[in-house]
């Protein structure tokens, strides 16, 4: 048993290193390819074989909408614009379903290993950044503009971008500190992990990741804060302590409480809508301001992800994207995406309404954080995307398996 579980303890090891070299390396260029897409097209060639092999098994409701929305990619203008980056689209779109559906055809074990495996990785993966054994090849948003020194750059780790660290790190969290109430693992591992993440978190200065923290962790401590009054008694010191240290934490780090606030060296972003979540009021004005303007086939299709930039380069000049998943799926794939991107939402409520509080809490603690993200970045960022379907298997594992035991109990 032991030997067991050392060789299954040295495959996650080696997994973690392989992805921890593939997600390093990712940024860079081959041609004109980034390794991203690479790996992402190999990911999809295997998940399409994968699900071609197994046919037999049920595909499930909820991602139909999104079959739909990568389908609309080519559907759109930007297949007559730019066809390169419209089959791209489609086949970073078309990765979501298929890894819904793939991670719904294992085992309740294996997805439950999956959640902790990945959440795991996503949170170690920084430590050898912050041990400076590893440079992360991407540069972090500039931080000397809230008051740090110059040349301070927040925390990317093996990541992109600042705001995909964050995000996986958020959800990485909550998938944490689920699996810490219900003592899934080792309570002290997890512990570990917990104040891991709390701290690297912090060291993007992105306040989505926070916010989804903060929004997701609430479904959880109401439910288990509402079981017995030991576990209220526990959640109020634990609380208390937490409270203490963050607060101590954020006024002792002026880069950081200007940051939260939104107070620049010279400007400040409640002095106007437009400077709203770092400029976002403007940019989400500008992307409805481009979708009015366009015709009544543009409002229909989508003007696509090229036309898109150039307008609102014409308007802001910069070639920015709305950061905000609806309004991108607006512009792109016109009223008929938007329509199949909330019917996708909309399906999560109506299962989520199926369940059991236990598991309408576990569901509701990753639903509204992959909200956030939509709202505030986009819908499609993937490490997000992957914790979020793993949760909506591993609830309808465990539903499956409840029913399974009541039948062949009666």
């Amino acid at each position: 048993m032991k030997v067991n579980r050392l060789i299954a303890f040295l495959k996650y090891i080696i997994a973690g290193l392989l992805l921890l070299f593939l997600f390093h390396f990712e940024s860079l260029s081959l041609g004109p390819l980034k390794i991203s897409h690479l790996w992402k097209g190999g990911l999809l060639l295997f998940l399409l074989f994968y699900n071609i092999r197994n046919r037999k098994s049920l595909t499930y409701h909820i991602y139909k909408p999104l079959f739909v929305l990568a389908i609309l990619q080519l559907l759109s203008l930007e297949l007559v614009v730019n066809p390169f980056n419209a089959f791209l689209l489609f086949s970073t779109t078309l990765l979501l379903p298929l890894t819904a559906i793939s991670v719904l055809r294992l085992s309740y074990q294996h997805i439950k290993l999956l959640l902790i495996f990945f959440s795991t990785f996503f949170i170690l993966s920084f430590v050898p950044y912050k041990l400076g054994l590893l440079k992360s090849i991407s540069q972090g948003f500039d931080l000397s503009a809230w008051g740090a020194k110059t040349g301070s750059s927040a925390l990317l780790g093996p990541f992109q971008t600042e705001h995909s660290a964050s995000i996986a790190l958020a959800g990485s969290f909550l998938v944490v500190f689920y699996f810490w109430f219900i003592k899934a693992y080792n309570r002290l591992f997890l512990t570990l992990l917990l104040t891991l993440c709390f701290y690297f978190l912090i060291s993007t200065y992105v306040r989505t990741g926070m916010l989804m923290v903060v929004a997701g962790a609430i479904p959880i401590l109401f439910y288990f804060a509402k079981k017995n009054v030991i576990t209220r008694l526990r959640l109020l010191v634990v609380g208390v302590l937490l409270s203490v240290l963050l607060v101590n934490l954020v006024f002792s780090n002026k880069t950081l409480l200007d940051r939260i606030i939104g107070k620049r060296e010279k400007s400040s972003e409640i002095e106007s809508y437009e400077e709203l979540g770092s400029g976002r009021g403007g940019i989400w004005l500008d992307a409805i301001s481009i979708y009015s303007e366009a015709n009544i086939i543009e409002k229909t299709i989508g003007i696509g992800q090229t036309n898109q930039k150039n307008r609102m380069f014409e308007k802001r000049r910069q070639a920015l994207i709305p950061h905000n998943g609806f309004l991108m799926v607006l512009l792109n794939n016109g009223l008929i995406g938007l329509y199949f991107l909330t019917k996708f939402f909309r399906n999560i409520l109506k299962y989520r309404k199926r369940l059991d509080e236990n598991r309408k809490m576990l569901l509701s603690m990753l639903f509204i954080t992959y909200l956030i993200m939509s709202v505030f970045q986009n819908y499609d960022m993937y490490y997000m995307f992957l914790l979020f379907v793993l949760i909506v298997a591993y609830v309808h594992k465990e539903v499956l398996l409840k029913n399974k035991f009541y039948e062949t109990s009666h």
